[in-house]
């Protein structure tokens, strides 16, 4: 048996071996640090686990970046007891590690629990981590499995997706508790030093809708209570930075459960906000040589099974509606739509690249459990393109691409996390189209483009479109959730089931590469993500409100706003009069709050003066000025973008 380390070395064995005892084997102190290992990047599991095949290992030590998670696992296993020992009918379904530093525990309980229960539950975990449990872990398969499983259904579903390569997998005990999955765990419970149960909701086995809703708890576990309060802190900056809380507190968009799950509403702040930017993201397309179109927002059942969406996107789509002898669906993407307009006319050589490009609305059928805010909706607008090129135009064009993303996102400062390129997993013949020179070519010249642009990129095995290999712009969210806002994608695929063609310089037919270009994603998602990172201080020339003008006496300034505002309006200036009878303290503090980048407060000196005194948002200097050097002030801010 072979153990390929991290650090690329070998080691072999004649038996099968712990995780262990193959660390004691490199270290004697590397084996008392253990807690888990990373079975071939994929599984996860505890130190007991027996390896008996050939396989990659990465082992976990409090150094590893993975040993918090394993910390918030062992939290997850004393706050299961805890309910159990509280609530002896309970069922617990799962055990997993959330992207925001917490844990969630699924389980079923009768009658459903409420949120006084999570300070009983909290207490009753905090007398079991001094009580010193041992977390006793076995390695099982499923014959042995029956019979621990036939009193908790959900043990049983889970013993598929958690089995490691040998058909086995790892099972968790606590007293009566038993706890099936893919993680690692401490060896007792006084190894934490805190815990707290922190949220009580509800959540689909599996996530799947067609499952039973069953209660969750996330909360944390900690071995060091500085580091504990440290997190905690941290995880309430995160939540005030979440895009939800900064767009209901300046009114960005607002979702009704009565309109539906996941359908936005775009209020007027939120609508102005949109709409510069989508003024600006369309003269960026016009310099880049970009067609507008606009296609339906329906497309029959036909087009999409012809393009291939229909069998691999099907379960995303909503159901389709069927009238007369017609069926139609929601648009859930435009690309066939596009692929309409190519074949409309004969192309010739001469015609490539042709691009076109549009603000397309469509819907997606999203699980009601993914549903987040603006960052994954039901509707959404896309900035969509697509490129239809010759083979000899292909990396210019894509280049050419990625420079426009670039330019756009360097605009609005938005910090990236990586770039990742999406390759088909050879081995899945459902996915992926069955045509390897295909996507060997595709593939090919992707990691070829990427190279000549000397980009630093991770390599994500199985993440590709079923059409073709992909480059996406990767984001981290204030959750710490991992999205994609731009994209550019190959596909050599879907102009072969369409048939497409041009005429090339031989007078031959040939078949045109297409490229997929999203350049902010959709425009919910990408507001979503110039919330959370501007903190919802947004860029004077797309803020929903530029000037608060601010009246100092209500009766004798007011005139002289309204004049201002008259001035602004005629250069397309948002900016309105705060004529509320308020302190002027109160308004100015207000104008802070909603976050307006400039207040203009206007007395007495302003209005004999035919001058105005403002002040930033962030900022106590007051500068006065007159009129028109404001007004040539603050338009050169807005045409340069705020890049002076």
């Amino acid at each position: 048996m072979k153990i390929i380390l991290l650090d690329g070395s070998v080691r072999e064995f004649s038996k099968p071996q712990t995780i262990k005892e193959i660390a004691t084997s490199i270290a004697t102190s590397l084996g008392k640090k253990v807690v888990g290992g990373i079975i071939d990047e994929e599984f996860i599991v505890a130190s007991e686990f027996t390896i008996d095949f050939d396989c990659q290992l990465e082992l976990i030590t409090d150094r590893h970046e993975q040993y918090l998670n394993v910390v918030n696992n062992t939290a997850a296993l004393v706050c299961a007891l805890a309910i159990k020992e509280l609530y002896p009918n309970v069922n617990v379904a799962e055990v997993a590690v959330e992207d925001d530093d917490e844990f969630a525990l699924t389980f079923d309980c009768e009658p459903r629990l409420r949120l006084e229960a999570l300070e009983e539950i909290s207490n009753k975990a905090k007398e079991l981590i001094k009580e010193n449990i041992e977390i006793k872990v076995e390695v099982i398969d499923a014959k042995d499995f029956s019979k621990i499983s036939k009193n908790n259904p959900y043990l049983a579903s889970l013993l598929g997706k958690h089995q490691c390569k040998n058909k086995k997998a790892v099972l968790f005990k606590l007293k009566e508790l038993y706890v099936i999955g893919n993680f690692a765990s401490l060896s007792k419970t006084s190894d934490l030093k805190v815990i707290e149960a922190q949220q009580l909701s509800g959540s689909y086995f599996l996530g799947n809708e067609k499952n039973k809703m069953l209660q969750r708890i996330n909360g944390m576990g900690g071995i060091k209570v500085e580091e504990f309060n440290a997190r905690i802190q941290a995880k309430e900056e995160r939540k005030a930075n979440d895009h939800r809380k900064i767009g209901k507190d300046l009114e960005i968009f607002h979702l009704d459960q009565l309109v539906g799950q996941g359908l936005p509403i775009w209020l007027p702040n939120g609508t102005v906000l949109k709409q510069e930017i989508k003024k600006y993201l369309m003269e960026k397309e016009w310099e880049y040589d970009f067609i507008q179109i606009e296609t339906p927002v329906l497309g029959s059942s036909d087009l999409y099974k012809t393009s291939g969406h229909w069998d691999h996107y099907r379960e995303d789509m909503f159901a389709p509606m069927v009238m007369g002898n017609e069926e139609l669906v929601l648009k859930p993407m435009s690309c066939p739509h596009h692929v309409s307009v190519y074949r409309q006319q004969p192309r010739s050589y001469r015609d490539l690249p042709i691009r076109y490009a549009e603000h397309a609305l469509q819907h997606r059928y999203e699980s009601s459990g993914s549903l987040t805010g603006l960052e994954r909706v039901r509707a959404m607008e896309l900035t969509d393109s697509h490129i239809f090129v010759r083979p000899d135009q292909l990396k210019n064009e894509f280049k050419r691409c990625f420079k426009l993303i670039t330019e756009v996102l360097r605009t609005f400062d938005i910090q990236i996390d990586y770039l990742s390129l999406s390759l088909r997993d050879p081995e899945d013949k459902e996915k992926y189209f069955p045509d390897d020179n295909m996507w060997n070519k595709a593939e090919a010249e992707l990691e070829e483009t990427l190279k000549e642009l000397n980009l630093v990129y991770k390599t994500m095995i199985g993440e590709a479109a079923f059409y073709g290999p992909k480059l996406d712009i990767q984001i981290r969210t204030a959750l710490n959730h991992e999205i994609t806002v731009s994209t550019l994608q190959l596909d050599f695929l879907l102009p072969e089931k369409f048939d497409l063609s041009y005429i090339n310089q031989i007078n031959e037919l040939e078949r045109p590469i297409m490229i997929h270009r999203g350049l902010i994603g959709t425009y919910e998602r990408f507001i979503s993500v110039l919330l959370e990172q501007t903190k919802g201080v947004l860029p004077l020339w797309c803020s929903p409100k530029q000037v608060k003008i601010i009246p100092v006496n209500l009766e004798n300034d007011t005139v002289y706003c309204e004049e201002i505002r008259d001035i602004l309006k005629k250069e397309f200036i948002r900016s309105e009069v705060d004529l509320r009878d308020e302190r002027l303290n109160y308004k100015i503090r207000d104008a802070q709050v909603n976050k307006i980048p400039f207040q203009l407060v206007i007395g007495k000196n302003e209005r004999e003066n035919k001058t105005i005194t403002y002040r930033r948002y962030g900022s106590e200097e007051q500068i006065t000025l007159p009129v028109a050097k404001f007004l040539e002030l603050i338009k050169n801010e807005i045409n340069s973008k705020g890049k002076f």
